[in-house]
């Protein structure tokens, strides 16, 4: 019988933190590395800075701004049905349907600022901007957790067999 403050396992100072300083890196440089280029790209482009919280500023229409909202809500539905589905396995999948969605809903932004933007270099500057930023946070997400590639490919496998 354990007293009081007894974890019959591993103690509340002996447990593992490792992982936190990798992560608060891979999040301060990941953000950085995507300001920097974000910033270098809209002095090429000549593209104004979109304000972050700001809702007028980031759809190019009322069309747009709705079916943003619907790409939005259907995102967080799909991830959180996904979260459901996967809860006992601990996988990437929600994460990774939740990138799709945002995949769609990014493509569905390019084409509009092609369309109906003032500015022909908005599309250009989205293109890139989605582009540089996947692959900036592909390549810190592996080199900060190297062993990531290995529960990527455990979840493909996992889907795998979920399919079938």
């Amino acid at each position: 019988m354990g007293g009081v403050g007894e974890t019959d396992g591993m103690g509340y100072y002996e447990a593992q933190y490792d992982w936190v300083w990798p992560l608060i890196g891979f999040v301060a440089v990941t953000a950085l590395a995507i300001m920097g280029v974000n910033w270098i790209l809209r002095k090429i482009l000549r593209v104004e800075r979109k304000k972050l919280f700001s809702g007028s500023s980031n759809f190019v229409n009322d069309r747009h701004e709705k079916v943003d909202a619907y790409f939005r809500w259907s995102g967080a539905a799909i991830s959180i049905g996904a979260l459901f589905v996967f809860q006992e396995t601990r996988s990437f999948l929600p994460l990774a349907a939740l990138l799709a969605i945002s995949g769609v809903q990014g493509a569905y932004t390019m084409y509009m600022e092609r369309t109906h933007s003032d500015n022909p270099n908005d599309y250009k500057y989205s293109f890139l901007q989605f582009i540089t930023g996947t692959v900036i946070v592909v390549t810190f997400l592996f080199t900060f957790f190297p062993d990531f590639s290995e529960f990527i490919l455990e979840d493909f496998r996992l889907l795998a067999d979920f399919i079938n």
